[in-house]
C-alpha cells in the first residue's frame, strides 16, 4: 500500500492503518527512536507515543512533505520529548562529554576484505565510530544519523528535526568536525 493511500485510511479512522503504518514504518520509527534515546525501553515507548500522536495528529499531516519525514519527525519530537521527560535532555553538553551507553545499534561498515586484520581493524574503526557518534551532543547526534546513517536530504532532515536548513547543514559541520576530531588518533596510528 502507498503512503497516500495509508494517510487516507488513517485520516478515515481506520484501526487496521495503523497496524499496516507499522509494519511499512516501524523498524525506520524505531530506529529514529533508538538513534536519539540510546535505550531500546525508551525507543519502544517512544514508537508507541509516536503511534498515538500519528493516531491524533494525521489531520494535520497536509503533505507539502513526504509522509516519511513526517513519521521521522514526530518520532523525534516524541524521543526529545522522552529524553526531557527522563531530564537527560541537555543542549548544553561539551563536545567532549561521552555516554558508555551500548544500546545503540551498531553501524554496518561495507565488508571489502576478508583478511582477519582487515576485519579486526574495520571492527576497531566501527567501534571507534559509533563511540565518536554517541559522544555528540543530542542536536549533532540526530542530525549526523539522519545525514549520514540514514542518507536523508537536508530539506528533509530540517523537517524532521524542526530546524532550519542552515542550522542542520551547521549542525552537520560540527558533528562530522567532532567526530573527525575523535577519530583523528585512531587514524594516525593505524
Amino acid at each position: 500500500m502507498d503512503d497516500s493511500t495509508l494517510v487516507a485510511r488513517l485520516k478515515a479512522c481506520d484501526g487496521a492503518a495503523l497496524e499496516e503504518l507499522l509494519t511499512a514504518h516501524g523498524s525506520r520509527l524505531y530506529a529514529v527512536a533508538l538513534q536519539i534515546t540510546r535505550n531500546d525501553t525508551d525507543a519502544q515507548e517512544v514508537v508507541q507515543d509516536a503511534l498515538i500522536t500519528i493516531w491524533q495528529k494525521i489531520d494535520s499531516f497536509e503533505g507539502r512533505s513526504a509522509f516519511s519525514t513526517w513519521l521521522h519527525r514526530v518520532t523525534a519530537n516524541a524521543a526529545l520529548m522522552k529524553l526531557r521527560k527522563n531530564k537527560r535532555f541537555d543542549q548544553h553538553l561539551s563536545l567532549d562529554q561521552t555516554d558508555d551507553d551500548d544500546a545503540v545499534p551498531r553501524l554496518q561498515l561495507p565488508d571489502k576484505a576478508a583478511t582477519p586484520d582487515s576485519s579486526f581493524l574495520r571492527d576497531e574503526l566501527g567501534a571507534r565510530l559509533r563511540s565518536a557518534i554517541d559522544a555528540l551532543p543530542e542536536p549533532y547526534r540526530t542530525t549526523v544519523v539522519l545525514a549520514d546513517v540514514d542518507e536523508l536530504p537536508m530539506d528533509e532532515i530540517a523537517t524532521a528535526t524542526g530546524a532550519s536548513v542552515p542550522a542542520v547543514k551547521s549542525r552537520l559541520h560540527r558533528g562530522r568536525l567532532a567526530i573527525r576530531k575523535a577519530l583523528e588518533p585512531y587514524l594516525r596510528n593505524s
